[in-house]
């Protein structure tokens, strides 16, 4: 009789260890799941957030008429920018900082403000011929004279608190988004465009 009991003992034993095992491994998956779903919340949120800004800066550029003095005047009141110009106030770089929520850091009242910079704007404008920016209108034998304005936004994820103020390679991991936009500020050469 001991031995039955025994027996029966050691197969309930047996099927309880498989089952804890059984529930500790889908255990382990569910928690990589719910891991990974907030890893690709917390992605989606970013992109989102890019997108917006990049968005938000395209509407200013297209109301300033891609004039880079005139839109960092428009953010100059709250926010930190580095702006560069080059030889004339339309053409350089604009720069503006983001904390983890995507807030516009503003001025500092001391300094390490930079230090809660997650996120960094570069908006570079330049002034190219319009043939250049507008090549793929060459089938539409159009005659575009002058220049345009070419701006080129981009968002990147700070890393150690370090400052880009150059476009990096399309391929640089940091970019989150980017886009470009343009000002045509020259005069239309085309009798079609006559009014």
């Amino acid at each position: 009789m001991d031995r039955a009991m025994h027996n029966k003992t050691s197969l309930f034993l047996m099927e309880l260890i498989i089952a804890i095992m059984f529930f500790s491994i889908s255990g382990a998956i569910c928690v990589q799941l719910f891991v990974r779903a907030h890893t690709l919340s917390e992605a989606s949120i970013e992109m989102n957030n890019s997108v917006l800004w990049t968005q938000n800066i395209s509407e200013v550029f297209y109301g300033y008429y891609g004039s880079l003095h005139e839109i960092s005047d428009f953010f100059h009141d709250d926010s930190i920018i580095l702006v560069s110009y080059e030889d004339n106030p339309e053409v350089g770089t604009l720069v503006m900082f983001f904390d983890e929520d995507f807030e516009i850091i503003t001025f500092p009242t001391e300094e390490g403000a930079l230090d809660d910079a997650k996120y960094e704007l570069l908006l570079c404008i330049s002034e190219l011929p319009a043939s250049e920016v507008y090549a793929d209108t060459a089938a539409d034998k159009s005659r575009m004279k002058g220049n345009a304005l070419l701006g080129e936004i981009t968002i990147l994820k700070m890393e150690n608190g370090e400052i880009i103020d150059q476009l990096p390679p399309k391929n640089d991991p940091r970019i989150i988004s980017d886009r470009f936009v343009d000002f045509y500020i020259g005069t239309m050469e085309d009798p079609r465009y006559e009014t």
